[in-house]
This record gives structure tokens, C-alpha cells and sequence, in this order.
């Protein structure tokens, strides 16, 4: 569900500039804008010490340029922009630092190029950075010191009453504007008052200015007094505008606040309220635990040994990059089973009590079968990743695991794999949450613009299935699952995928999820489609499992917290559903594994333990040796356990290479 939305928000954690500057980037940028600094700093050399210029404007004049300079450099701007830029300034500069005879016609010739200069300078900066970059206090802090740089050099032109300073009055005011703009949208975004109030305030000292200063129509004059009054009048509304209860804030949902469409329709504003904070704890715990992929291959990658919070529950990724405690290379005895899945399977808990169902399943297999070897169950599942994705992470990250089973339960992620019509940022997408901003009259009317474009997406036609669910990419990345896990003498097991709502769903329940997920009528029946592949590639492999899943989960909406993340007891189903899918392939490989590692063992066992005349139970392992303890000294031989296991691993080893 939130997956695609978990996937955009490391996207804004991961690069908030442009990609990291070469050696030839460095030399083009010091090539565009330092001849035309030296080419500056030369005639304020020249002028100033004739007495012919004014001082201290030009070192305002100076030390504003190039501190925008500066701050573009480290922002890695565009080469182009980096040109546009400079020549900005010097368009700027230059005429202040003329003799006073001759400042008229340079301002007068300059006003052109530096027009055209600003246009360069939008398009390289486009060409920087991204939409959601853009809108930064440190962009707004740099336009306004290229607006100040243009402003200071006016006041060293005496004459007033020129249409050419009208031009270049206008310029700068312009852009003193683009910096207000990025600085009130950079405030509202990240919903600072402090920041977003002053800003507000700079708008309307600028209209003011505008409106005093520049000749306009009278058309123009309306419209400008009209948005003067909105401004002023914003915030005395905003005064009239209930805040939104918080019960509990935006951290600690209780256990009864996880909302099926029952309890929600009875309360659907708060309902709205607790998605919005739903969304964004996603958000939050992606940017704790998720990073760039080094290897740029994958959308991004669990971060290694971090910690993150999704609501009350702790998300702990261990050194390998998976969910749960360290993964010892070397497996010894145990039995490993790698839990490969998507954001089901990687645990969407909320509480402290919460856990994922690869560690639930672990604990029915140690409490149920009572296994003479460790049985670990590792969580592989990453939220947002595909089938085919989760393959590509077998050979690096899964297979020197040395795993004896695996078990794929995926099915969301990988609709969009059923049909190459259905855009690819469709079946993801969450619907928008509600986010508090500075001014909540503005706020809803940002929610429900953001509300009408999500449903208008809901209203268009649904793609088709394939008519031959075997040839789609979905079956083929199936294949290579099978393929691996036959290579490297792997159990497999595949299940199928489970939802809130299915064919046979309450129209009224179906309803409610559309609202969050505009195509849930099509998954549905891509969920159908899926589970006929699952099926069809278990019968056609006969040494690959396979577990339905759909018995009391599918269509159990009081199981979910929304379409596809189980609460609790949903998790709960599912770890004993797989269970039971696997028991007795499990329970004969425990059997045959205890045989073939006891059997030379307790023969051996035995005749040292007749031999002491002590009870073979009192006999003690430990690593290569047998310790068999004595009345007055212990003795120890070869333990053949130890031996055996060493030559499997000697035997897997060999197959991994093969």
C-alpha cells in the first residue's frame, strides 16, 4: 500500500542536489564564472582608487554577488546556470564601476543581456535541481543576494526618471519575489509558522513597494489591491478554523484506533486524520532505515545496522540489512528458512508487542515441533520491492545465507508486472494524506485538491489482464526463483497473496478501500490472476511447495489495516497458515537431517559411554570434540556431528560454486 509512498519519501532523504560533481564539472564551472569576477574585481581596482566610483557600494555590491556565487558553487549547480550567473552580475556590476560619464549608456545597454542572462539562469537551475528541491531556504537565501547585487548597483545610477531603470528595478524586484516564493513554500511544506509568518510578511512589503513604485493599469491595480486584502485577511480567518483533535498525537495510535470500515465509517474524519499520521510514519521510518542502492540497480536498500519507529514499534535492521537480530554467516546446525516477501512480509507493526510473521512462524516451529537443531526463520521481505527485484538480491545477499528453505509470499508489488498497459506508478500509490500546514483553512483546501485529482484517477478505465497469465513478466521472474532454488538444492515454497476485500467482498467494503486505492477493483482480479500463477507453477514443478493463504485471511478486512498489511492477528493467520503449508516437508527434513548426523554418532556414543560405565545422556558436545566427563579426568573424541556438518558445508559450498 504505502509502498510506493515509502519508496518517494527515501527519495527525498537519499539526494537532496544533483549528482555529485566531477573533476570536469569543477573546471567548467571555474572556467564560466572566474574571467568574469577577475574581469570585475579590475575595474573596481581601477575605479575605486581614481575616487571616481563609490566604495562602499561596491563592496556591498561585491561581497552579494559573490556570495551567491558561492552558494550556487556548493549547491553544484549547472554549468549553465553557473554562466548565466555570472554574466547576471557583471551585467549588473560593471556599469556602477564606470566612470560617471559613461554609466548612463552602460545601464541603458546592459538591461537586455541581463534579461536574457536571468532566462539562462531559470533554465540551468531547472536543469539542477529537482521540484522537490527547489523549494529550500538555501535557494531563497541565493536569489535574494543576486536581487540585492542588481539593487545596490542602481543606486550608484543618478538618474531617476529613465524607462532603462524601470527595466532593471523591475528585474531585481523580481527577483527579491522568486526568493520570497521559495521561502514561504519552503516554510509551508515543512509547516514552520516562525518561517512562514515573516514571509508572509515580506509578500506584502513587496506588493506595496510594487504598487507604489511601478506605473500599472487599472486593471492591474484591482487585482493587486484584491491579493493584498486576501493576505491580510488569510491569517484573521485562519483564527476561525477548529484545529484538528489530536488524541494521542501523532506517534501513539492505540491498538483499537487501527481502523477497519466498520469503526471508520462510524468517525471518518478522525479515521482521515489517522491515515494522514499512517502515511506518514511510513515516511518518517523510511528515512531511519532506508538508503540509496550503491550499486543504483535496485529503488533502494534497507540500511544496514539501523533503527527506526513505526508508530510504537521498534524496526531494527540488522547488519546484513534485514529485518530482525544478526545472521551469523556460518549457520552451524540450524535449519534456515529465508522469508522472501515484500512490505507483508518485512512487518507493518505498530505497537511494541507487534512482530512480523517470519518471527511468529519461528515460534510455532519451536514450540510445536520441539526441533533437536535450531530452526531460524530470517525476514527477507523489503517494502516497495517486486518479485523480480527479490530475485536479484538472491545470489549477493540470499544464497550465502546458505539457506535449506524459502518462501515467497509477494503479490502487490508486482501487479503492474500482469500487464504492461497499467502505468507503472498505478496500484501503488496511496491516496493523499491530510498534512498540517502553517494556515489550516489552506491546508483543507490543499487536501481536497490533492483529494479530487486522486479520484479523478480512480474514474479512469482499468487496463486488461493478460489473456495468457504464463507469458507475463510476473511467471518469468517465478521461474527464475525456481530455477535458483533448483541450482542450489533449495526447498521452495510459494504462496499466494491474500487481501482486505476479494470477488466475494461487501460492495460497501470495496467501496470504502477505493477511496485509498482508486483501482481495487482490477487488483482484485489481478489477485485472482496471480494466485492461477502460484498455483500453476507449483504443479508444474513438483519439488516446489505450495500454501494457500486465502482460507480466513482473504476478504477478512478486520484482519488488515488497510487493503494489503495485516494487524497483529492477521500476521498471526498467516504464520499459521504457512505453517501448516510446510509442516511436513519440515518435519521430514528435521528427521532425516537428525538421522544422517546421529546415527554414526550415537553408535560411537554409545560404546564410549559403555566403556566409562556412565549413561550416554550425561554425554556432552561441544564443537569438534566430544567431552565425555569422568570421577577423576574427562576424556574427549572426534564428535561426529561436527564432522558431518563440515562436509555438508563442504557440499553446499561446492553446489554454490557449481
Amino acid at each position: 500500500m504505502c509502498d510506493v509512498f515509502v519508496s518517494n519519501s527515501i527519495g527525498k532523504a537519499a539526494a537532496k542536489y544533483s549528482r555529485p560533481p566531477t573533476e570536469k564539472d569543477q573546471g567548467d564551472r571555474i572556467l564560466c564564472y572566474v574571467p568574469q569576477w577577475g574581469v570585475i574585481c579590475a575595474l573596481f581596482l581601477k575605479n575605486s582608487t581614481s575616487g571616481k566610483v563609490r566604495l562602499p557600494i561596491l563592496l556591498l555590491q561585491t561581497g552579494c554577488g559573490g556570495g551567491a556565487l558561492v552558494l550556487a558553487h556548493l549547491a553544484h549547480f549547472h554549468v549553465w546556470a553557473l554562466f548565466g550567473l555570472g554574466l547576471l552580475l557583471a551585467c549588473g556590476m560593471v556599469p556602477g564601476m564606470m566612470p560617471p560619464d559613461r554609466r548612463p549608456r552602460a545601464w541603458r545597454l546592459g538591461w537586455i543581456p541581463a534579461w536574457v542572462c536571468t532566462a539562462v539562469l531559470a533554465g540551468g537551475f531547472l536543469l539542477t535541481s529537482g521540484s522537490e528541491a527547489s523549494w529550500d531556504y538555501y535557494y531563497a537565501a541565493l536569489i535574494w543576494l543576486i536581487a540585492a547585487a542588481i539593487g545596490i548597483g542602481l543606486a550608484s545610477w543618478e538618474a531617476r526618471r529613465m524607462p532603462e531603470r524601470l527595466y532593471w528595478e523591475f528585474l531585481s524586484a523580481l527577483w527579491a519575489l522568486a526568493g520570497g516564493v521559495v521561502w514561504i513554500v519552503a516554510a509551508w511544506l515543512n509547516n514552520e509558522s516562525t518561517a512562514f509568518y515573516p514571509g508572509l510578511l515580506f509578500l506584502l512589503a513587496w506588493l506595496v513597494l510594487v504598487r507604489i513604485r511601478f506605473p500599472m493599469p487599472a486593471s492591474l491595480k484591482l487585482g493587486l489591491h484584491t491579493l493584498i486584502l486576501f493576505l491580510l485577511a488569510l491569517p484573521l480567518a485562519d483564527l476561525f478554523v477548529p484545529a484538528p483533535s489530536d488524541h494521542g498525537g501523532a506517534i501513539a495510535p492505540a491498538a483499537d484506533k487501527v481502523y477497519t470500515p466498520s469503526n471508520a465509517r462510524k468517525d471518518p474524519a478522525e479515521f482521515a486524520r489517522w491515515w494522514g499520521r499512517y502515511l506518514e510514519q511510513w515516511d518518517l521510518m523510511a528515512r531511519d532505515v532506508f538508503m540509496p542502492d550503491p550499486e543504483g540497480v535496485l529503488p533502494f536498500r534497507l540500511s544496514p545496522a539501523s533503527q527506526g519507529f513505526l508508530f510504537r514499534s521498534r524496526i531494527s535492521i540488522n547488519s546484513r540489512g534485514m529485518r530482525g537480530p544478526e545472521i551469523p554467516l556460518e549457520k552451524g546446525r540450524a535449519y534456515r528458512i529465508v522469508a522472501l516477501g515484500e512490505s507483508t512480509t518485512f512487518g507493518c507493526t505498530l505497537e511494541p508487542e507487534d512482530r512480523p510473521w517470519p518471527e511468529l512462524l519461528e515460534r510455532i516451529i519451536r514450540e510445536r515441533l520441539h526441533p533437536a537443531r535450531p530452526v531460524e526463520v530470517i525476514n527477507a521481505g523489503v517494502p516497495a520491492y517486486t518479485l523480480s527485484q527479490n530475485v536479484n538480491r538472491l545470489v549477493l545477499e540470499i544464497l550465502p545465507l546458505q539457506p535449506d528453505m524459502i518462501l515467497s509470499y509477494h503479490g502487490y508489488n508486482g501487479f503492474k508486472l500482469l500487464s504492461k498497459s497499467l502505468p507503472r506508478s498505478q496500484g501503488q500509490r496511496p491516496a493523499p494524506a491530510f498534512k498540517a500546514r502553517p494556515l489550516r483553512l489552506l491546508a483543507k483546501v490543499e487536501y481536497r485538491i490533492k483529494m479530487n485529482i486522486y479520484r479523478a484517477q480512480a474514474a479512469m478505465k482499468t487496463p486488461p489482464l493478460p489473456p495468457n497469465p504464463s507469458e507475463t513478466e510476473y511467471a518469468n521472474a517465478y521461474r527464475q526463483l525456481i530455477q535458483t532454488a533448483r541450482t542450489n538444492h533449495i526447498r521452495l515454497a510459494l504462496a499466494n497473496f491474500s487481501m482486505a476485500v476479494n470477488a466475494g467482498s461487501n460492495p460497501e467494503t470495496v467501496k470504502f478501500y477505493q477511496a485509498g486505492f482508486p483501482l481495487v477493483q482490477w487488483e482484485i482480479r489481478a489477485n485472482r490472476v496471480h494466485s492461477l500463477i502460484v498455483k500453476e507453477m507449483a504443479q508444474a514443478h513438483p519439488e516446489v511447495g505450495f500454501i494457500d493463504t486465502r482460507p480466513n485471511l482473504d476478504g477478512f478486512s478486520e484482519k488488515y489495516i488497510d487493503l494489503v498489511h495485516f494487524t497483529q492477528a492477521g500476521r498471526q493467520q498467516l504464520a499459521e497458515t504457512i505453517f501448516a503449508g510446510i509442516q511436513k516437508t519440515l518435519e521430514a527434513d528435521l528427521r532425516e537431517r537428525a538421522i544422517h548426523l546421529g546415527s554414526a554418532g550415537k553408535a560411537t556414543e554409545a560404546a564410549a559411554a559403555s566403556a566409562l560405565e556412565i549413561p550416554a545422556d550425561s554425554i556432552a558436545l561441544n564443537g569438534l570434540f566430544v567431552r565425555l566427563p569422568c570421577e577423576r579426568f574427562d576424556r574427549y573424541f572426534i564428535n561426529p556431528d561436527f564432522v558431518l556438518g563440515f562436509f555438508d558445508h563442504l557440499h553446499s559450498a561446492f553446489h554454490m560454486a557449481r
